[in-house]
């Protein structure tokens, strides 16, 4: 049993990282929510920070001075600009702790077995590193966001695993698959395998799939009955693999095999 990166408190199922790592759902789910009330803070916070500044503009006119010589108003003009200088400061203290935030947020979308939630925003970020246009081709049509080592070869998220192409060459990258490049569950096919594991795991159900060990020239089916998600240190670097330990039907013993080495996976 690990510990969650966020709340560092003892974690056995949750949400798998690339680097071998785990993260509670309720944490993962608990930064997002976080995030959104900050935002939301911050907008309530400028709308009346607007009213302000508009209030006190308009107070400088002169149609407001000649109305003020018969009807004094209220609140005075000096306290409106205290009143907008503390929503200021509020505002600056919010995208302060807004910044914090996504800062922690990014380190562990960078590691997500799926597209992490800020997808859009590493985007601009690759735009604003390689241009908007296709890193291999130069073309500016259909263009992809594309990881340069995949999530289930061990790649992550981060800025500099990412790169634009065009459909095309984004389909040759992947051995001429068609993309439609629909992300709106923002899942996977790696993040679909690990729900499968999982579900058949918390089903008793087994899973069937073709697979391929380092020492063999092609894929060989296998079916097994999985027990667990475990991590398994890398013995030449650092790092691990996630894979899956289980009855094999074939060898008629308990297994583990890396997620990253298995294609076709279905629950029977």
């Amino acid at each position: 049993m690990g510990s969650c990166k966020i709340c560092k408190k003892p974690v056995s199922d949750g949400i798998h990282l690339s680097d071998g790592g785990l993260i509670h759902e309720s944490c993962f789910e608990l930064i997002q929510a976080v995030e959104k009330k900050i935002e939301g803070e911050i907008n309530d916070q400028q709308r009346v920070k607007d009213t302000l500044a508009l209030e006190i503009n308009r107070r400088y006119g002169l149609l407001f001075k000649i109305k003020a010589i018969f009807s004094k108003p209220s609140i005075d003009l000096s306290e409106l600009e205290k009143n907008l200088i503390s929503y200021q400061i509020k505002i600056s203290d919010l995208y302060d702790k807004l910044d914090s935030l996504k800062r922690t947020a990014s380190q562990i979308y960078d590691l997500l077995l799926t597209y992490p939630p800020d997808w859009d925003y590493r985007r601009e970020k690759v735009v604003e590193r390689d241009g908007n246009q296709c890193s291999n081709c130069g073309g500016h049509a259909h263009l992809h966001l594309h990881h340069l080592v995949a999530l289930s070869k061990g790649g992550n998220n981060k800025i500099e695993n990412l790169k634009l192409l065009c459909a095309d060459c984004h389909s040759e990258e992947h051995g001429e698959r068609i993309f439609t490049y629909s992300f709106s569950d923002k899942e996977t096919a790696f993040s679909k395998r690990i729900s499968n594991i999982h579900y058949a795991i918390k089903n008793s159900r087994q899973i069937k799939f073709d697979y391929k060990k380092p020492t063999d020239n092609e894929h060989h089916q296998r079916v097994v009955t999985p027990s667990e998600l475990i991590n398994v240190n890398h013995i030449r670097d650092s790092g691990a693999t996630l894979c899956v330990r289980g009855y094999c039907e074939l060898r008629h013993a308990e297994r583990t095999f890396a997620l990253k080495r298995m294609r076709g996976l279905k629950v029977i």
